[in-house]
């Protein structure tokens, strides 16, 4: 790794918070365009941020979920030619990546993450999306808990609680809607 003046650093945690605020705007977000692109920019953002400070696993996984969002969000063509072959393909990158880089349980848990969001943006829409989102969350702020990340136990709680946020009044209305006498 390499030494970084105070400036530097500071710019690059700058980035940081500029990333998960971006990344909190979209889980917030009703739509699922605006939360795959919010998304997509907050994957870009941090795979800099996480580069910039010498975390290469961090930064790879990053750039896969930027992949991920991008195939989503803008190959819609592809995305429906693909449809089996894409999740299957962004699943084995991430369990590629748990097989050479993970050394802990918690790493699994992230890899485990991967490959649900693999599947889950690919074949969910609305509330079951921002379900797996919130499994994915769970799962990843293990990793935060062990390597003792602060901006990323932030990140990940305030996001599972945005996301639970978002799928309480839906749930409600969809309970009341199947429960009507």
């Amino acid at each position: 790794m390499f030494e970084l003046s105070h400036q530097g650093l500071l710019w690059i945690q700058s980035l940081g918070f500029v990333s998960m605020a971006i990344g909190w705007w979209a889980n917030a977000q009703k739509n699922d365009q605006q939360l795959l692109s919010g998304n997509l920019i907050a994957s870009g953002l941090t795979a800099a941020h996480l580069g910039l400070l010498g975390s290469n696993l961090g930064m790879v996984n990053q750039l896969l979920n930027l992949l991920r969002f991008a195939c989503c969000r803008y190959c819609k063509k592809l995305r429906k030619r693909y449809m089996f072959c894409l999740p299957v393909l962004f699943a084995t990158f991430a369990l590629i990546q748990g097989l050479t880089l993970a050394q802990h349980w918690s790493e699994w848990a992230a890899v485990t993450s991967a490959i649900l969001m693999s599947f889950a943006l690919f074949y969910c829409v609305g509330s079951k999306l921002r379900i797996a989102m919130l499994f994915s969350n769970l799962l990843n702020l293990t990793l935060s808990v062990y390597l003792n990340s602060w901006s990323g136990i932030a990140y990940q709680v305030v996001t599972i609680v945005i996301l639970s946020h978002s799928l309480l009044p839906q749930k409600m209305v969809e309970y009341d809607t199947e429960h009507a006498v």
